[in-house]
C-alpha cells in the first residue's frame, strides 16, 4: 500500500517479522503491531514509541552525580545490584 507523508514523501507499508513497517527511500521503520499503528507514525500523526523515561532518568542522575568529570557516563545495568561483597576477608 502506498501513502503520502507530510512534505510529499511517499511511503510503502510492508508486512515484516509478524508486524508492519513503513518504507521510505528504501529504509525500513521499526516494526509495529498493526497496520494502523505503522500508518499513523508514517503520516506523522503520532510519535514512535522509542522514548524510555526510566532510562532517561537514569542517564540524568548519572550526569548529575558525575559532573564535572572527564569520563563519559555509562548507564549499564547489572543483574545484581550493589557493590562487591566486602565482608569476605582474604
Amino acid at each position: 500500500m502506498k501513502g503520502v507523508l507530510m512534505k510529499n514523501q511517499e511511503y510503502v507499508l510492508e508486512k515484516r517479522d509478524g508486524g508492519w513497517a513503513y518504507v521510505i527511500d528504501g529504509r525500513h521503520s521499526a516494526i509495529y503491531a498493526s497496520r494502523e499503528a505503522a500508518t499513523k507514525v508514517a503520516k506523522g500523526d503520532t510519535k514512535p514509541d522509542t522514548f524510555n523515561q526510566e532510562l532517561d532518568d537514569e542517564l540524568e542522575e548519572g550526569l548529575e552525580d558525575t559532573f564535572p568529570a572527564s569520563d563519559p557516563v555509562s548507564i549499564t545495568r547489572t543483574s545484581h545490584p550493589g557493590g562487591p561483597d566486602r565482608s569476605k576477608k582474604d
